[in-house]
């Protein structure tokens, strides 16, 4: 495929790139090609860990990427809590309780002020899946006493997924973890992965595109192709993942992806 028309190339990782610890057909043929031609591209995921552990899960599959080629839901969850919206404007640093991974925990070391208990102030409670280090049963005890003493405290899952795959098999994921903390303390939570609308524009502005340049290569028709049409971008489709053709087939024409593969090698 000739990419001159598109400002960057952006890739879903697993079920695009890689499934589990082994890279898919075409992914890293691709990602030396786009390396070669000296294209603008990145690697996404809804991941709840850092860019820098997801390198290095690369650099066994013999991809070797620079940190800043890689964005996940953990970095745009902490992209936000350092923002001036997460702590409404005021000049000090962020209070957040974490129930978050530890790459997480390490991108915002230094940065925020840690909450310990129910009885300090609380600008957020940042969600990341069950299995997550810091999302201990006492600790999620306490980020529900936050959540009900204090309704301006936001509620910040990473990412809306509600399930994701592990050796283990299927596991509940952020938007699942994040949803029962909002229906148990009643409040309405925000996500910054994808599909949401921040995950795709903080993307991008880092990498100083327009959205609707981009073509955005994915493996999943809701948090890639529907997320990445809302902003305007082109959307491929491989079947190396969690869709189906037959899942294709079944929306509406507005809402399918501009291209379907079987997998990389295509590309």
């Amino acid at each position: 495929m000739n990419f001159d028309r598109y400002d960057a190339v952006l890739l879903d990782l697993d079920g695009t790139i890689y499934h589990e610890e082994h890279a898919l057909p075409g992914a890293v043929e691709l990602l030396r090609r786009l390396q070669r031609e000296g294209r603008k591209f990145a690697c996404l995921t809804n991941s709840t860990s850092s860019p820098q552990r997801i390198a290095e899960r690369l650099r066994r599959m013999g991809v070797d990427l620079p940190d800043e080629a890689i964005y996940t839901a953990g970095a745009a969850a902490v992209d936000f809590v350092l923002s001036a919206d997460f702590r409404s404007g005021q000049d000090r640093l962020p209070r957040v309780y974490s129930l978050a991974t530890e790459g997480v925990h390490e991108l915002l070391e230094g940065k925020v002020e840690w909450v310990r208990s129910a009885e300090q102030p609380c600008d957020g409670v940042l969600v990341g899946t069950s299995t997550s280090a810091f999302a201990t049963e006492d600790r999620q005890r306490v980020a529900l006493e936050i959540l009900r003493r204090n309704r301006d405290v936001k509620l910040v899952g990473i990412c809306a997924d509600r399930v994701y795959p592990s050796p283990r098999g299927i596991e509940f994921g952020s938007g699942a973890m994040t949803m029962m903390m909002a229906y148990a303390a009643n409040v309405k939570p925000m996500f910054t992965g994808k599909p949401e609308a921040i995950f795709f524009h903080e993307l991008c502005g880092r990498l100083n595109v327009k959205p609707e340049r981009c073509l955005l290569i994915g493996d999943n028709l809701e948090s890639d192709i529907a997320g990445g049409k809302r902003v305007g971008m082109k959307t491929i489709l491989t079947l190396t993942g969690v869709a189906r053709r037959e899942d294709v087939e079944r929306l509406p024409v507005e809402q399918r992806p501009d291209g379907v593969i079987e997998d990389l090698t295509a590309m």
